[in-house]
């Protein structure tokens, strides 16, 4: 028989959901992040007519754009999340069981990229860069996290 593994009930503010968004986002394109600026000033500096200052100033100003790219991409999922939520995985798909259940939703795990543990939540990625966010408290311990890459066979 197929082990069942199933969270607390839990919801996640929309606040928490775009930091978190944002976190993630920021810690896979952490390269950018250094790139883009250098480049700015790099055009300031070496081509300092308009088109060269307006695109180096863009450059520049990119990484503060995150959180409000986050709160843009967060949207849907927001509806979702601060909603009571629970997850089941079972069978070939996790499950997530929302009240009210017309929003509920079940992801297949060979669409699972990876399960990642952070300090407050676990991380679930997609494989089409989609993330789904987990509070850490809603398993019941570190072993069901555990249990749940191993389920989605990502270890």
């Amino acid at each position: 028989m197929e082990e069942r593994i199933e969270t607390a009930e839990y919801r996640i503010s929309r606040s928490q959901l775009v930091y978190w968004s944002a976190n993630e986002y920021i810690r896979r394109f952490w390269p950018a992040f250094i790139a883009f600026p250098i480049s700015g000033i790099l055009l300031f500096i070496l081509m300092p007519n308009s088109a060269g200052i307006g695109l180096g100033t863009m450059m520049i100003m990119w990484p503060l754009s995150i959180p409000a790219r986050s709160i843009i991409f967060t949207s849907r999922a927001a509806k979702r999340v601060i909603c009571p939520t629970r997850m089941v995985a079972e069978g070939e798909h996790l499950y997530f069981i929302v009240d009210p259940l017309d929003l509920n939703y079940r992801v297949n795990k060979k669409s699972i990229r990876d399960v990642v543990i952070r300090k407050e939540y676990v991380c679930i990625e997609l494989w089409k860069f989609k993330m789904i966010f987990v509070p850490l408290d809603a398993f019941i311990d570190k072993i069901e996290v555990q249990k749940l890459r191993k389920f989605t066979e990502v270890e």
